[in-house]
């Protein structure tokens, strides 16, 4: 099976001099798991059911302009989707119980560290444009070091785009040991939406990312999600909106959705038929 390294992310330019200053133990601490998912290794398809557990919100799709988009809204409508993933291209297929077929490069659907980044990057909720394949991208090719990918994922999350505070031990979503950082933007970018993270203190691995989102129209509040071991890789397991929605700025409700990445499996090979766009969409 092929394996696609986190290591494509070189496209970035190298972190300022700033970073190399002397860290605080918190820093360390964060640098440390940095470069632990910075390592991982992907599959290059990724099969799951994405189920839902509303508790005041709720989640449809819908599309605009051939992207799609989640309708966050308050209900008690459960969601389940079917997923399947292409890791080169960021591509997901969501297939609803209705038979409806969207086909999306949406980070919220993609459980490996790529989505991680692409999110941290750009935002959790709003961010799904097109880019290079990782194939593409990996010059010459995907066997990059482990400290080059290091250096690219600090420029979206390192110590010079968040102020590290430690808050000491935690324990992960699956129970194991942890250690907990809070986060907070230097430049009020609010793209850098990271707030918070639990770091597995085995692997070094996050366990636990939240973002913050402050939007003044629409969903405003916590998109929380979940990492472990699933097989031979560390993937995203379930998640978490928690928040209410405002109108003008104004809350209007509050609520949950809780929702799971269930029966995931890593096929060698989807057919690419499967993340063509659909012509309704």
């Amino acid at each position: 099976m092929r394996l696609i390294a986190a290591g494509v992310f070189l496209f970035c330019t190298l972190a300022p001099a700033s970073a190399q200053t002397t860290r605080t133990p918190a820093e360390t601490v964060y640098m440390s798991a940095i470069g632990a998912m910075s390592s991982l290794k992907e599959p290059p398809y990724i099969s799951y059911t994405m189920r839902s557990e509303p508790r005041g919100l709720a989640v449809n799709l819908f599309t605009q302009r051939h992207f799609v988009w989640l309708d966050i809204h308050q209900g008690d409508e459960t969601s389940d989707w079917q997923i399947r993933h292409r890791t080169d291209d960021y591509a997901s297929e969501i297939l609803q119980p209705s038979g409806v077929r969207y086909v999306s490069g949406r980070s919220f659907f993609d459980p490996t560290w790529f989505g991680t980044y692409r999110a941290l990057r750009d935002g959790m909720l709003g961010y799904q444009d097109i880019e290079k394949p990782v194939s593409e991208r990996a010059t010459p090719k995907p066997d990059i070091s482990t400290r080059a990918q290091e250096i690219a994922v600090v420029n979206v999350m390192g110590p010079t785009i968040y102020w590290i505070q430690d808050r000491g031990a935690a324990v992960c979503p699956n129970g194991a040991p942890g250690h907990a950082l809070h986060l907070r933007s230097r430049d009020r970018d609010p793209k850098h939406q990271l707030n918070d993270v639990t770091i597995d203190n085995q692997t070094m691995q996050f366990c636990m990312i939240r973002y913050g989102i402050a939007d003044s129209f629409g969903f405003h509040g916590i998109v929380e999600q979940h990492y472990a071991q699933v097989g031979k890789y560390w993937m995203q397991t379930e998640g978490l909106l928690d928040g209410t929605m405002r109108v003008f700025g104004i809350s209007m409700h509050h609520g949950k959705w809780l929702y799971r990445l269930d029966d995931m499996t890593f096929p060698e090979r989807i057919p690419s038929a499967a993340f063509l766009t659909p012509f309704t969409q």
